[in-house]
């Protein structure tokens, strides 16, 4: 996607990355050829949002989808049989109790994706092939995480790879979803939004997980595949949506989220709600369209960004999850390092990098994880298996593609 500077770097990060996957091996629980964890999780329960500590699911978010896709990117460096065995295991949980839905985060693709990368190609392209025959269906489900837009880029990139028909008609199929399922302004210049959170949200949602910014993206990536006109006039208009919303005093975009609201707009800095992932899409677009807006909305991004790391440095609350904590906001910072040459994003990430691997590694502190008021979780998007991605693709993100963004080359 972009040219990687400082590609293979220094050891100590995949020292990080072995010792956190050898944890998750063996913290393992087995039955006969499938392996699951436990871990903290937030749960609805009596009519509040509660820490429990349960098995992990099937999916690539916070299941052993997730988990094994980190362990067979560790195994490409660290050949150790555990690696090999234990992701084995967590696939064979995933195909035994797959998860509903065809998302990619949440759902069946993220599956597909995985034993593609596992090197069963042949069943990845049989389960794709089946989940995404008919498109979307009647599904109602649009973002990045459950939904079309999540599910495009991947198809695309898996089209790219193994040259299958069915994968373009299929995200043409999402991408015409997409189209379909816009809330059009009723005036001029409103741009287009979507439906994401019903119930939860005050307006159609800015950001990257469940906003404006990850359907304009995947749109974005649809039209640079096939060139249809139709999906660069709806990225233009997702685009044209969440411009009206930012302030620039705060160099961030407010995240409409019910559950937030304080009596005033709130302004999330993560990958799912925020700069740091708007950031992340708007670079891309930026590099697809070559569109200079989108630059100086992913620099207002980066230097949000930046700020919110330095401060989590300097001893602020957080975590280092990939969903909402600092390993997936430093996702922009390397992208800005290698499309924009900028060495001090660069330095950045690699001082937040160090200062954990001080504090955790060598510390032997519990890392903290994504779940709120909760403890460590073996997942991908909120624990150890995504920090350890991070660590990972710090030391060679030429092999290591962003988990983040994934979409063709």
């Amino acid at each position: 996607m972009v040219q990687c500077f400082l590609v293979k770097s220094d050891a100590k990060y995949l020292e990080v990355a072995e010792e956190l996957g050898e944890r998750l091996c063996r913290e393992a629980i087995w039955s006969g050829d499938q392996c699951n964890w436990t871990g903290d999780s937030m749960e609805f329960i009596e009519s509040r949002w509660q820490v429990v500590n349960r098995l992990c699911g099937s999916e690539l978010y916070t299941g052993t989808g997730g988990i094994a896709l980190f362990l067979i990117r560790l195994l490409s460096f660290s050949g150790q049989n555990v690696f090999q065995k234990t992701a084995e295991g967590a696939i064979n949980f995933a195909l035994s109790q797959p998860p509903a839905g065809f998302g990619f985060y949440a759902g069946l693709t993220g599956i597909a994706y995985l034993l593609a990368e596992a090197g069963e190609v042949e069943s990845a392209l049989e389960l794709l092939e089946r989940v995404h025959q008919h498109g979307p269906g009647t599904s109602q489900s649009f973002d990045v995480l459950s939904g079309s837009a999540g599910v495009i880029p991947v198809l695309l990139k898996l089209n790219a790879l193994y040259g299958k028909q069915f994968l373009l008609d299929a995200a043409l199929l999402h991408g015409d979803c997409l189209l379909q399922a816009a809330n059009r302004g009723n005036q001029e210049g409103e741009g287009w939004s979507w439906t994401t959170a019903p119930g939860l949200a005050t307006q159609d949602l800015t950001g990257f997980s469940h906003g404006t910014a990850g359907i304009a993206w995947a749109l974005l990536e649809l039209y640079s595949q096939c060139k249809e006109p139709r999906f660069l006039h709806g990225a233009e208009e997702a685009l044209r949506y969440e411009r009206r919303w930012f302030d620039p005093e705060k160099e961030n975009w407010p995240d409409f989220r019910s559950f937030m609201e304080t009596g005033g707009p709130v302004y999330a800095t993560a990958w799912c709600h925020g700069a740091p992932g708007i950031g992340l899409a708007r670079l891309r677009c930026y590099q697809l369209l070559q569109d200079h807006e989108c630059l100086t909305e992913a620099q207002a991004a980066l230097h949000t960004t930046s700020k919110a790391l330095n401060a989590f440095i300097a001893g602020g609350e957080g975590n280092y999850s990939l969903c909402h904590g600092s390993c997936g906001n430093a996702e922009l910072l390397i992208s800005a390092g290698d499309l924009l040459a900028d060495a001090e994003s660069r330095n950045l990430v690699h001082q937040m990098a160090d200062d954990a691997l001080k504090k955790y590694h060598l510390g032997g502190n519990p890392w903290p994880c994504g779940v709120l008021n909760g403890g460590e979780t073996p997942n991908l998007m909120l624990g150890l298996a995504g920090i350890g991605y991070f660590y990972l693709r710090l030391y060679d993100r030429e092999h290591v593609p962003s988990v983040l963004m994934i979409g063709p080359e």
